[in-house]
């Protein structure tokens, strides 16, 4: 009898050396495998060491940051002091110029005084025009007209006396007036000299301050797109062991499907030499495979909030804003909390964010407000058309750092660290080198 061997279709396809391959196959996959696992810890490490990099450096800009609004009120101080020192000067001026005044009116009653002593000289001059008084005495024409010559020159010596002391007096008194006043005026102009050197080594060291904040922030901005990087190329690493790990998980299935082929082969030739018409059945394995996908996802970021049709509210919040002139602190980062409204604690952008709370028009979340968020809020306006009630931004410690409600007539109200809350002129002075042109309109 002949032996009829009757093969399955999956075990004749495969073979004997094909069961070995998924093998072969699974220690190249684990080898890979090992390779992106060690790029991965390689990429978390250097993530890890990044994150501190950037750190630092956000732990510096705020340093400086720190050090350059220190340095600000710094110079507005020394601004508000110039201005003061300014007013000295023009008032001692003009105690000059009325004292110049005091001096020739002196000087006439020095040069009326001086006439009536050689009027009465003359008066008793009887020889010859002789200017002195012992000519006088000398002139006299008996005994009798001596003594009442004698008589008359010691009622005028006298009197001379008189008039020539009060002379001393009048010219000692304008002297030391006018030394008391050329020291007044040499100590203010010395104090002016050093307060303008003063102004112009902060503005300078702000510069400074300026340009490494600029290059601090650039080296941040590059420390963060690296990190960005390596946070992309360790998702990138995840995806592929992902990908990889279902690669591992493919070929294992082939693995025990090529192992259930070989035992049903062997199976096959043992019966088949025992039943040459026997009948086997063949079976399919069908493998699946699936694929997921991602989507990414972006954020809007709003380049500015609608304006409030409020119009009411701009006088109601200059109202309230002019009610704590004279009455508050400056607190860098006050007016967060009720107790800090409460007690008069703020900074420009907490104060500008109440005023305008207190009128019905929300500024921002809570009482949350800075001069980051409140440059977003309303719409730009050109600094030609800007009107009562717009918000304007100080390039000060930092760019747009300061914040006030602008109020016409180049005056603004503002809480800052001289005055607290105060009406200032951003027309002249510290707040025009300031003022960038930056105004914003949040209500209509």
């Amino acid at each position: 009898m002949k032996r009829k061997v009757c093969t399955f279709g999956l075990a004749s396809v495969i073979g004997t050396a094909g069961i070995f391959t998924p093998f072969i196959n699974n220690t190249a996959s684990a080898q890979t495998q090992q390779e992106i696992q060690k790029k991965r810890s390689d990429v978390n490490s250097s993530i890890e060491s990044k994150r501190k990099e950037v750190a630092k450096l956000q732990k510096q800009q705020e340093q400086l940051e720190e050090k350059a609004k220190k340095l600000d009120e710094k110079a507005l101080d020394t601004s508000n002091k110039i201005e003061d020192k300014k007013a000295e000067h023009k008032k001692a001026k003009e105690e000059v110029a009325k004292l110049k005044k005091e001096i020739k009116e002196t000087e006439k009653r020095i040069k009326d005084r001086s006439a009536k002593i050689k009027q009465r000289v003359r008066s008793l001059q009887e020889n010859g025009g002789s200017q002195s008084y012992i000519d006088v005495l000398l002139g006299a024409q008996s005994f009798g007209d001596f003594i009442s010559r004698a008589t008359a020159v010691s009622t005028i010596m006298d009197a001379d006396k008189d008039l020539l002391e009060e002379q001393e007096k009048d010219k000692n008194k304008l002297e030391e007036a006018m030394t008391d006043l050329n020291n007044k005026l040499d100590e203010i102009q010395t104090t002016l000299a050093d307060l303008k050197k003063l102004k112009k080594d902060l503005d300078q060291q702000l510069k400074d301050q300026g340009r490494l904040s600029k290059q601090l922030k650039e080296k941040q901005n590059k420390a963060e797109s690296e990190l960005n990087s390596l946070k992309d190329q360790a998702g990138s690493l995840t995806k592929e062991e992902a990908a990889l790990q279902q690669k591992i998980k493919a070929e294992k299935a082939n693995e025990a499907i090529a192992k259930k082929a070989q035992q049903e082969s062997k199976a096959v030739e043992k019966h088949s030499g025992s039943s040459s018409d026997g009948k086997s059945s063949g079976s399919s394995h069908k493998g699946s495979s699936s694929s997921k996908s991602s989507k990414g996802s972006s954020r809007n970021y709003s380049s500015g909030s609608a304006v409030s049709s409020n119009s009411g509210a701009i006088e109601g919040a200059i109202s309230a804003g002019s009610s704590l002139v004279g009455k508050t602190r400056y607190v860098f980062g006050g007016g967060r909390t009720q107790s800090d409204i409460d007690n008069g604690r703020f900074d420009c952008s907490s104060f500008v964010r109440w005023a305008y709370a207190s009128a019905g028009v929300q500024l921002g979340s809570g009482l949350s407000a800075s001069t980051s968020t409140l440059i977003s809020k309303g719409r730009a306006v050109n600094q030609s058309e800007m009107k009562r009630g717009d918000l304007v931004f100080f390039d000060t410690y930092k760019t747009n750092g300061h914040v006030g409600i602008y109020l016409g007539s180049g005056q603004f109200i503002n809480c800052n660290t001289s005055h607290g809350v105060s009406i200032d002129n951003m027309s002249s002075g510290y707040w025009k080198n300031h003022f960038s042109g930056v105004v914003r309109r949040v209500v209509e």
